[in-house]
């Protein structure tokens, strides 16, 4: 054996070993890596965004039965259908996170989040290993012979296999470890995020390795079926087709005229033919989930240009945010006046056109960045603002996923280096990656704790995201209801002003009313009054702030000034329905009003409240009735019959028209058929006041005893 052979040997032997136990010791580093950057979340209370509305006040995920099982996969809450995430809850209440009072424990819910994130860190790792395989296979086809020679003197597998663990380990640790994960992580309401992007990486996985040459159409049924799994938890994935079939394009090359080797566009496209007719379905769950709360806005509120801005500019904030992750925020607004023509804006769309046209001519030199680039585009795009909803403008969690190709796309620059260095180099390259991991993690993992410990409360998050936006009309408002919990009125009196002069609209409609209990709080009952009067003005659908001015007006006895008040809110509340068909309908606002009326003994003004209401499209039931006992009280008592009857035929179990139309028959003199009636009630009420003393009067009348 040669000197030169000898000194080759005995690092390669070393070499691998190393390798050998890079197999398991790396992605349980990036196991290990992944639980510890977000530890501080284990034992955070839920927070007052979304997790007290889904946890608890939602009373009807607690338990395991039918009842649930029916419900998550039945019915969507606050615009969400992921029934899969619904029964992971559903089952960590029945086993551990139930309190003895029977309210749900956060802690046990967050440490399950955590759990599944660094599984989700550990199939990113494996998926990541097996792209770098397949770039690692162009990168020696494009080198020829030539490499194979080289390769042959050394122990080039033992090599190469050290580096795509190290290149995996970099990818994972640089994705599972950003502070933009942190959203995901420590935000119980996010775990179908974490879900979502668990089942999609092993559908992609799994797919890569059914798409190896040689492989079998079978593996694409445990990717089909693992892809069903990732949207019944989120509709994240629903452009997975798209992504699969540019993976395909590279760097897998599947397709000849991209200059590789496959079976071409019709076996490709016919792979994913399956994968598209599922897409479609929980795009179409995602979609009606979204209009069963009036989310979606209208092209008429936020055009074409708008939206193409703001998916523009969340095209380059995420790419942005991922290479300086600075002054993250649980919400970033949606601009009250968003202009489309705005500088940002306008900057955003021509950096996106820009960037697009130099990687499109320059992909025969670049074709990964390229890639990276469209892969990325692609699963964004579903939450870019296309088909906006909600008041957020970008949100942190939506990188979860879209986030994924950068990570691969920097271990694939570090690997085809890598490769391209002499076979004896590629131990220190080996060593080079792994320090590019061990960089990633000192400066993320840091990152990553300071940014899950704003997430410990409410107060801290709103705080932090109220320093980062302080024109954020919606955390500022948040902060104030918060901090008005605590009661620190003081404090939360001026960042509600905040809030409502950074949206004096109808948008922003509750903090002026919080601002008017902060005012009678600190002693202000004057400024308290002009702000509930301010917030009937705008939004004459906030009943609280109604019934506060209604009370002062009663209390100075100004009973015209109730009925004026009355009115005005009426004739609001229908130019606010004309001008936007989301706008609620608002029966008390009649009910009250005729009530009002009728008390004033005006019965032909409360039958014209009761028509005006019918007309608006208020609850048939309660005009009917309410028409019915307007001609009872005028004595005309065949048309309230008409009414009553028509009213009961629109709710035949509400007890309160059984018991109006037993009042008719009463004064009709038809006691048989009022007593008929008020048993009914009584039936369905047995202690209903007025049915039982509707029930003495026809007794008395009929003789019974």
């Amino acid at each position: 054996m040669s000197t030169s052979s000898a000194v080759s040997s005995e690092p390669s032997g070393a070499l691998s070993t190393l390798s050998r136990v890079s197999a398991w010791l790396f992605p349980l580093l990036a196991l290990a890596l992944a639980t510890a950057a977000f530890w501080p979340a284990i034992d955070y209370p839920f927070v007052a965004l979304d997790d007290d509305a889904n946890f608890e006040l939602n009373y009807r995920w607690r338990g395991w039965g039918p009842e649930q099982f029916q419900w998550l996969w039945n019915e969507s809450h606050y615009g969400h259908w992921h029934p899969l995430t619904w029964l992971s809850f559903c089952a960590e209440y029945a086993l551990w996170a139930r309190g003895p009072d029977g309210q749900p424990l956060p802690e046990p819910l967050h440490r399950t989040n955590l759990a599944i994130h660094a599984l989700g860190a550990l199939a990113f790792y494996f998926l990541s290993l097996e792209l770098l395989r397949w770039i690692s296979a162009s990168v020696r086809a494009r080198r020829g012979a030539e490499s194979a020679r080289e390769e042959a003197a050394t122990n080039a597998d033992s090599d190469r296999a050290l580096l795509l663990r190290a290149g995996a380990l970099l990818a994972a640790t640089t994705w599972a470890l950003h502070p933009l994960r942190v959203e995901s992580v420590a935000w119980v309401t996010e775990r179908r995020d974490l879900l979502s992007g668990l089942f999609l990486s092993l559908t992609v996985l799994v797919y890569l390795r059914g798409a190896r040459p040689g492989a079998s159409w079978v593996w694409l049924a445990p990717a089909l079926a693992l892809y069903v799994a990732s949207l019944l938890s989120k509709a994240w994935g629903i452009t997975l087709p798209v992504v699969l079939l540019a993976l395909d394009i590279y760097p897998l090359r599947r397709l000849p005229s991209f200059g590789g080797e496959g079976p071409g566009w019709n076996r490709l496209v016919s792979e994913k033919l399956a994968f598209a007719a599922v897409a479609l379905w929980g795009a179409a769950k995602a979609a009606d989930a979204q209009a069963d709360i009036g989310a979606v806005m209208s092209f008429a509120e936020h055009g074409f240009l708008a939206r193409a801005a703001q998916a523009s500019y969340g095209l380059c904030f995420y790419v942005l945010k991922t290479l300086w992750p600075t002054d993250l925020s649980c919400h970033y607004l949606l601009d009250v006046d968003f202009r489309w023509d705005a500088p940002i804006h306008l900057a955003a769309m021509a950096v996106v056109v820009l960037v697009t046209i130099a990687l499109v001519l320059l992909r025969r030199r670049a074709p990964a960045w390229l890639a990276t680039w469209f892969q990325y585009g692609v699963l964004v795009s579903p939450v870019l603002g296309l088909l906006q909803s909600g008041a957020q403008k970008v949100a942190d969690r939506y990188t979860y996923i879209a986030s994924m190709p950068f990570s691969i796309a920097l271990a694939g620059a570090a690997l085809t280096w890598a490769l391209r260095t002499a076979p004896q180099s590629r131990r220190r390259a080996a060593y080079a990656l792994l320090g590019l991991s061990a960089l990633a993690t000192s400066v993320l993992a840091p990152l990553a704790w300071r940014q899950t410990q704003v997430w410990r409360s409410s107060k801290s998050l709103f705080q932090r995201a109220f320093e980062v936006q302080p024109d954020n009309y919606f955390v500022a408002h948040n902060l104030a209801v918060t901090l008005y919990r605590e009661q620190a009125y003081a404090e939360a009196l001026e960042v509600e002003k905040a809030s409502v002069a950074a949206h004096p609209g109808y948008g922003n409609h509750q903090a002026r009313y919080t601002l008017g209990l902060l005012y009678r709080l600190t002693g202000s009952p004057e400024l308290a009054e002009q702000a509930f009067r301010e917030t009937v003005a705008i939004a004459p659908d906030n009943l609280p702030a109604l019934r506060e001015v209604r009370a002062a007006l009663t209390r100075r006895g100004d009973q015209a000034g109730v009925l004026t008040l009355l009115e005005e809110a009426v004739a609001t509340a229908e130019r606010n329905r004309r001008e936007d068909a989301r706008r609620p309908l608002v029966p008390e606002l009649y009910s009250d009003l005729a009530a009002l009326r009728t008390q004033r003994g005006e019965h032909e003004r409360a039958r014209e409240v009761w028509e005006r209401a019918r007309a608006a499209g208020v609850n048939p039931s309660l005009t009917e009735n309410g028409i019915g006992r307007s001609h009872m009280a005028q004595g005309r008592l065949d048309l309230a019959e008409q009414h009553l009857t028509r009213a009961q035929q629109y709710d035949t179990r509400n007890p309160e028209l059984m018991v109006d139309l037993c009042e008719l028959f009463l004064r009709q003199g038809r006691v048989q058929d009022a007593l008929t009636n008020v048993d009914k009630v009584l039936a369905i009420q047995p202690e209903h006041a007025r049915a039982r003393a509707l029930r003495s009067q026809a007794q008395t009348r009929s003789g019974a005893r």
